[in-house]
């Protein structure tokens, strides 16, 4: 049986991945943001205490709507990205983090939706926002590590094959 190469070809998303990518982020980052405005800041006074915003239950629907198809994205780029990625070791540290994030991510959404405690589930909330925020910076990290890289790659095979 003949082995198929798996170290062939570009790591670097097609365009219509990386616009998916970048569209669904920013849709998650908006509406969770969108949520922690309404529940932190626009809350208001009522007669049996603290009354949450109206807009927080269409954040929260919008957050995980937009929170499934990121899996059905990030699990479509797993293969030709980050295993290949992984096998060639490129660009490691950055992918190993995103991979961290992205489970803590989805271990703490889904400990909001079914875990029970109120207490467990604010501990889950900070979690789980302080970790999508720092997903912002660690995604905007590793596409410019991935593209210093690339670059890198670029200028060295011109120097060593004198191509111009």
């Amino acid at each position: 049986m003949k082995k198929i190469a798996q170290n062939v070809g570009p790591i670097k998303l097609s365009r219509a991945h990386q616009l998916w990518i970048y569209l669904i982020s920013l849709l998650l980052v908006i509406s969770g943001l969108g949520w922690l405005i309404a529940h932190y800041f626009l809350a208001t006074a009522g007669e049996f205490g603290e009354a949450h915003h109206f807009s927080e239950p269409w954040w929260l629907k919008l957050h995980g709507a937009a929170g499934m198809i990121f899996l059905i994205v990030f699990g479509a780029l797993l293969p030709a990205h980050a295993v290949r990625a992984w096998r060639m070791n490129k660009n490691r540290n950055s992918g190993a983090a995103m991979l961290a994030i992205v489970a803590i991510l989805v271990v703490t959404a889904y400990g909001l939706y079914y875990a029970g405690g109120d207490v467990l589930r604010d501990w889950l909330g900070v979690i789980h926002w302080i970790t999508g925020l720092l997903a912002v910076a660690g995604l905007a990290l590793h596409i410019w590590i991935g593209k210093r890289s690339r670059s890198a790659h670029r200028l060295h095979h011109k120097h060593i094959h004198g191509h111009r």
